[in-house]
């Protein structure tokens, strides 16, 4: 898997970028770098392709997810990033999931999914995949959502649905709604920050 690190500067927040579809590993480094401008960096590039536009998962329609592949790149997205990080001495735990879109939905599904001692997450415009297996509790989990109330590809059900599951196990759960459509806006971004820079080193 293709994929980007900086080790950033001590004492600064470590951000795992997963970008949406389309993007690649360099999409969200700008975000990255203003969330926290001295942040490690350990950005993917997913390795589905689907009409020339790189993905996390294969899908078969807008909304219409193959859930085989979804949880095959999920372990192999999970290898890869226990792998990269021994290799660079970083604890998992140390990690913010920083995902947008396909890349958001991948993340959450992961945390949701996986028991792992990966424990935070921001997601800008993430919907529910539909599966909801797992049960144990996420009471270790820092998550941050933002949904935009025009989103013409993510629904408020679906939206709500992942909220909800996140909620109902115990995650400590923050959530951003605008106005706006699909795309990112910076009042959202700055929340973000906000919420970033809150969290415990």
């Amino acid at each position: 898997m293709k994929y980007l690190y900086d080790a950033g500067t001590a004492g600064s927040k470590k951000l795992l970028l997963l970008h949406g579809t389309g993007g690649d590993e360099n999409s969200l480094v700008d975000i990255a770098r203003f969330l926290d401008g001295g942040c490690a960096v350990l950005s993917f590039r997913g390795e589905v392709e689907e009409d020339g536009m790189n993905r996390f998962f294969k899908r078969n329609g807008l909304n219409q997810f193959d859930l085989a592949s979804l949880e095959k790149e999920t372990d192999n997205l999970y290898e890869e990033i226990k792998r990269i990080s021994a290799e660079k001495n970083v604890p998992l735990s140390d990690w913010v999931l920083v995902g947008y879109s396909n890349g958001a939905n991948i993340a959450a599904h992961l945390l949701l999914e996986r028991q792992t001692p990966l424990t935070q997450g921001l997601f800008f415009h993430p919907m529910s995949l539909g599966v909801h297996e797992k049960q144990f509790e996420l009471k270790d989990k820092r998550i941050w959502l933002s949904f935009g109330q025009g989103d013409p590809i993510v629904s408020p059900e679906s939206f709500n649905e992942l909220a909800e599951a996140f909620d109902s196990r115990g995650a400590d759960l923050t959530i951003k709604q605008t106005r706006q459509g699909h795309q990112l806006t910076a009042d959202e971004v700055n929340q973000a920050r906000n919420w970033l820079h809150q969290l415990p080193m």
